[in-house]
């Protein structure tokens, strides 16, 4: 074949724009209808397999009517020769993209997630599953159209088990989930998995299960579901890890991700969006000049040459006003959330911003000198038991719990799922008007929420600060191997990665590591145990019977009200080996987390 070969009499081929393990993708002119195309050819010579995938893609993709599906406008046989036509798309691969900038921002990345989202909801509600949704088959345009192309070796998921061919892998290893990688069959769940490892590559510059050479590793690595850390995704990151959940049972459907995704792109400004115009969902698309470049097909597997820059990328902004949302995490303000003012007709109030981790801000009241009253305002803690009356308040629902004794609660959910609660609790004297104060603070978060995206810190954390520290990458398997039942790619991931857990699933025990803020630790804090050049102190039986804390100082400061102050890594364990065992434990995992920290 060559530039000028006309096919059927009536497609002049025009360039080779692409080719793959299965064929040749041109460039070519529809002579009848006046327009460019994209045509794909089956190798010559190529097996009876080969040509069932080419059929079964024209089959499927035809059926596909999607403003960001590549459509498949006619087949034609020529000599023996199956010609796939399809729109011409001048745009380049997600692929492309990434190999050209490197990592990508929150928001261009939401934008292309939720478009193609979309695409797969489509799919599946066709009962077609893609299975090899990678940046290779994620198209862009310069104006930021994306779409999905390559249904080679999509499956009807009701359609006979002949059309999966005996020992062809489902998708590319660098984005299988981890059900297909063992072997599986996959489902619509896979392609929803293959998504969030596309997104998590573009944002994250590498593919989630690492860049090793060897592909059989990354294919291990898919079958056990490790997990590189997420530290660049700012508010993607929640969507990133229900998308790469283990389970394809946890993992949210393509419609309800598409939600979520054009959530995030919309709240970023206008500047940090594609430019594309964005179609809704159903509405006919049409353009001139549309059709596809078609990236390598799954046939061809190889290591992704990933480049090496990996550029840090902006702070993600605010959402727009009248959304209710919590934004980047690293620069959401709690203390923003709450009102010393509000508070006052209760008793004396102070502001104490150097209380526990970075995602909370306390006020301190004391209605009388015997009684002091500790009203939390905090980001994205677990969700909320079931007891209580939930109420909507504008953009956000409110649940409140009921009172008791000691403390009264108050959990607040934005529409992007994120989560404030409130928490007003005794520290000192028998009785206080508990839920009064949580709900003056609850009142005032509310009128600040309903006004638009919570505001931003009025200062960048200091330079050295645990904050900038994701929590879960201190510690890896080498480090937890201690641990019988615990994977290090699995934690629990702290709001702001400002805390992790990791769970045995054999022992019932657990490790936490969270920041903290202190006095400057002294002889009280516990037995004195110097790690790597910074005061450290065991603390056996902390946090209850078979139990083991250590607090590690990191970087000294003064705190608002003039008095030294300090960050602390602090490292707990739980578990049946006894507290003698779990103290070494923790004082070994500590010393593995700071030779990975930062100079304070």
């Amino acid at each position: 074949m060559q530039a000028g070969q006309l096919i059927a009499g009536r497609y002049r081929l025009v360039e080779p724009i692409g080719s793959g393990g299965m064929g040749y993708v041109w460039q070519a002119f529809d002579e009848e209808l006046h327009r460019d195309v994209a045509m794909k050819c089956a190798r010559r010579g190529g097996s009876e397999a080969d040509d069932r995938r080419m059929r079964r893609e024209a089959r499927i993709a035809a059926g596909l009517q999607h403003p960001h599906v590549i459509t498949v406008h006619d087949v034609v046989v020529v000599d023996g020769e199956r010609w796939l036509v399809m729109e011409f798309l001048r745009s380049r691969s997600l692929a492309e993209l990434l190999e050209e900038r490197g990592a990508l921002p929150v928001a261009e990345t939401a934008d292309i997630g939720a478009q193609i989202a979309d695409a797969l909801a489509a799919v599946h509600a066709r009962g077609v599953v893609h299975r090899d949704v990678k940046p290779g088959n994620i198209l862009v345009t310069d104006d930021g159209v994306a779409k999905l192309t390559d249904f080679g070796i999509s499956r009807v998921v009701w359609s006979e088990k002949t059309l999966t061919d005996s020992g062809t892998a489902a998708g590319t290893t660098a984005y299988l989930s981890p059900e297909a990688a063992q072997g599986q069959e996959p489902a619509a769940a896979s392609d929803v998995f293959s998504l969030g490892a596309s997104l998590f590559a573009a944002v994250e510059g590498k593919p989630p299960f690492g860049d090793a050479e060897n592909p059989l590793v990354t294919l291990n690595r898919a079958a056990k579901a490790e997990i590189e850390p997420i530290r660049r995704a700012g508010p993607l990151t929640p969507v990133l890890n229900d998308l790469l959940r283990r389970s394809p049972e946890e993992r949210p459907d393509a419609t309800d991700t598409h939600r979520r995704l054009e959530a995030i792109a919309d709240s970023a400004p206008e500047d940090l969006r594609g430019r594309r115009f964005r179609v809704s969902r159903g509405l006919a698309f049409t353009a001139a000049g549309v059709v596809v470049a078609l990236a390598a097909t799954l046939w061809i597997v190889g290591k992704y040459a990933w480049p090496d820059r990996n550029p840090e990328p902006p702070a993600f902004p605010p959402a727009a006003a009248g959304v209710a949302t919590i934004g980047d995490p690293r620069t959401a303000d709690p203390c923003s959330l709450t009102d010393q003012a509000a508070l006052a007709r209760f008793g004396e109030t102070r502001l104490d911003t150097d209380y526990g981790n970075f995602e909370r801000c306390d006020v301190i009241v004391r209605p009388n000198p015997d009684t002091e009253v500790d009203v939390e305002t905090q980001f994205n803690v677990p969700a909320p038991p079931d007891a209580g009356v939930v109420e909507q308040v504008g953009a956000v629902s409110v649940l409140r719990e009921p009172a008791r004794n000691d403390r009264c609660d108050r959990v607040m959910t934005l529409p992007d799922r994120n989560k404030v609660v409130v928490n007003a609790r005794l520290n000192e004297g028998t009785t206080a008007d508990l839920c009064g104060m949580a709900d003056a603070t609850v009142n005032t978060a509310l009128t600040v929420l309903n006004r638009g995206p919570v505001p931003r810190r009025p200062a960048p954390f200091a330079a050295g600060s645990l904050a900038g520290v994701n929590a879960c990458g201190l510690l890896d398997n080498t480090a937890l191997a201690r641990i019988p039942g615990v994977d290090a790619t699995r934690p629990e991931i702290g709001f702001g990665d400002w805390a992790c857990r990791w769970r045995s699933t054999t022992s019932g025990g657990s490790v936490l590591l969270r920041y903290d803020h202190d006095q400057p630790l002294t002889a009280r804090s516990g037995r004195p145990n110097p790690i790597g050049g910074r005061d450290a102190f065991v603390e056996p039986g902390a946090e209850g019977a078979d139990s083991c804390v250590i607090k590690v100082s990191h970087r000294r400061y003064t705190d608002d009200d003039g008095y030294p102050a300090v960050e602390l890594l602090h490292i707990a364990a739980d578990g049946p080996q006894g507290e003698d065992a779990l103290c070494g434990l923790v004082t070994d995992l500590a010393t593995a987390a700071v030779s990975r920290l930062p100079q304070p």
